[in-house]
């Protein structure tokens, strides 16, 4: 017998050695795990990394840019010397920035559409098992690229607002429209634009994780925002007005963003805006949960 080859009954491979200690201090601390803090900068640099993304975020540049071109134009013609004929002269510094902030509509259209590639490029190109062997965690994972797509949104976002300010400012001052700046109206107005375009486009992330298509996610959250509004106003106009129609085209979520962001100027029939704004996390939720639900249960 060769006794290079041979072993005794309920030996070692040959060569082999046993480290008691360690094999023990494996077994009581099991693979390392990753934490979150790790998990977070992965996804906040395959965001920066996807040219997709930037992309998306030059197009929203390019919305903003053709809005605030436009409002320096409109506003010019509005106080034109002589005034021009048939327009309304009464504009204010917040009307300034009320007209501005209603194009994050197309911005939020846009965030949506990067939220849901941010989860769907992983199951397209098929890097989602190399991320989960990564992260062994689903809930951390989907918790870290959910976190890191709303903060890479809210500095878009918070760009954006900045550029409305550089221009709407110097403005308002030179046609003398100044909003007060120590007082909570305009602050508020921005902050609550910012909060709406964050919070609807995690609508995205979550239609993302829940259908793993890039088209199927996009179009899908594009007819979530606009079905609503087309829907009542064809139950509007067969009901008459109802009332219960009219109650029920309160809780849409254009209209909980219009509540939201109208702070002390909501209308009387409007809910109040903290419940406005507790619907609008509502209406991210019933969309995230059922997400992350299915990508922590099913195949990557």
């Amino acid at each position: 017998m060769n006794p290079n080859t041979s072993r005794a009954p309920g030996s070692t491979q040959p060569g082999a050695v046993d480290h008691p200690a360690g094999n023990a201090a494996a077994s009581a601390f099991g693979p390392a795990e990753v934490s979150f803090t790790r998990a977070l900068r992965a996804e906040w640099l395959k965001l920066t990394s996807l040219r997709l993304n930037w992309w998306l975020s030059l197009a929203a540049l390019a919305v903003m840019i053709l809005t605030l071109t436009a409002t320096v134009f409109s506003t010019r013609y509005l106080f034109s010397e002589p005034p021009v004929q048939g327009l309304d002269t009464e504009l204010t510094g917040l009307g300034l920035f009320e007209s501005v902030y209603f194009s994050f509509t197309l911005v939020t259209l846009l965030m949506g559409a990067l939220a849901a590639v941010a989860i769907t490029t992983e199951h397209t190109s098929g890097s989602i098992r190399s991320s989960l062997a990564a992260v062994p965690n689903r809930s951390m994972f989907f918790a870290a690229k959910l976190l890191a797509v709303c903060g890479f949104i809210a500095a878009l976002t918070a760009a954006l607002m900045l550029l409305c300010f550089l221009v709407l400012l110097p403005l308002a001052g030179f046609y003398d429209v100044m909003p007060p700046l120590w007082e909570p109206e305009l602050w508020w107005m921005t902050l609550s634009n910012a909060a709406v375009v964050i919070i609807t486009a995690s609508l995205g992330f979550g239609l993302g994780a829940l259908l793993r298509s890039t088209a199927g996610a996009v179009v899908t959250y594009c007819l979530l925002l606009f079905s609503g509004p087309i829907a009542l106003g064809l139950l509007q106009a067969l009901t008459d007005f109802a009332p219960w129609v009219e109650e029920l085209a309160r809780f849409e979520i254009f209209a909980l963003q219009r509540q939201f962001t109208a702070g002390s100027a909501s209308l009387a029939t409007d809910l109040p805006v903290p419940l406005a704004g507790g619907l609008l996390l509502a209406w991210a939720g019933v969309v995230l949960l059922p997400g992350w639900l299915l990508f922590t249960r099913r195949d990557a």
